[in-house]
C-alpha cells in the first residue's frame, strides 16, 4: 500500500477541477430577452433589401425584370411574373414599390415601438402586416394559379412578410393590452 504523504500529493496533479469564472448570461438567455421590436426590425430590413431589389430591377434596367439564375441556371420564373400585369397591379407601380413603402413605414412602427414601448405603435405593425399578408396571399394566388410562376424573389419577401405578422400576432396575443379596463371596474 502506497502511503499518502504530503510530498507525493504535492506531485501529484489536483482532480478538482477549479469552476470557470462567470461569463454571464448565455447566449439562449440573450435571445430569449431581446426585444421582440428588434426582431421585427430585422425582418423588416430583410423584406426592404428584397423589395428594394426588385424595384430597382423592375424600374432601372433595361428588360424591366430580376435575375432569378444562378450560373445561368434557371431557378425561378421571377421574368414571367415581372411581365404578368399581376406585377402592375394598380396605376402601373411595381408590386416591388409598394413593398419598399411597406417595409419602410413597418421598420419605423418597430423601431418606434421598440424604443417607447407604446402598444399602439404594435397595433399599428400588427395591422399593416396584415393587409401586407392579405396582398402577399392575393399575389401567391395570381403566381400560381394565373401566371402559372413563381418568383423566388417574390417568395422570399412573402416568407419575410408572413414572419413580420406571426411575430407581431404572438407578441399581440401575449401582451396585455394597458388600455383594457378590468372587468371589476365595469361593474
Amino acid at each position: 500500500m502506497a502511503k499518502n504523504s504530503k510530498a507525493g500529493a504535492a506531485a501529484r496533479p489536483s482532480t478538482k477541477s477549479k469552476a470557470a469564472p462567470a461569463t454571464g448570461p448565455s447566449i439562449w438567455y440573450r435571445i430569449r430577452h431581446i426585444h421582440p421590436g428588434l426582431v421585427l426590425a430585422t425582418l423588416d430590413v430583410i423584406g426592404l433589401a428584397i423589395a428594394s431589389y426588385l424595384s430597382f430591377a423592375e424600374l432601372a434596367t433595361p428588360d424591366g425584370v430580376p435575375v432569378c439564375s444562378i450560373g445561368g441556371t434557371r431557378i425561378g420564373g421571377c421574368e414571367d411574373v415581372a411581365r404578368s400585369p399581376y406585377s402592375r397591379p394598380f396605376a402601373g407601380i411595381p408590386v416591388a414599390v409598394y413593398g419598399v413603402m411597406l417595409s419602410i413605414t413597418l421598420l419605423t412602427l418597430a423601431i418606434a415601438w421598440w424604443r417607447t414601448n407604446d402598444y399602439k405603435l404594435l397595433l399599428a405593425h400588427y395591422g399593416l402586416s396584415l393587409v401586407g399578408v392579405i396582398f402577399e396571399g392575393w399575389f401567391q394566388y395570381a403566381q400560381v394559379f394565373l401566371v402559372q410562376a413563381v418568383c423566388i424573389w417574390c417568395e422570399a419577401y412573402g416568407i419575410s412578410l408572413v414572419l413580420r405578422f406571426l411575430i407581431a400576432l404572438w407578441v399581440y396575443l401575449r401582451t396585455p393590452n394597458p388600455n383594457r379596463v378590468p372587468v371589476e371596474e365595469l361593474t
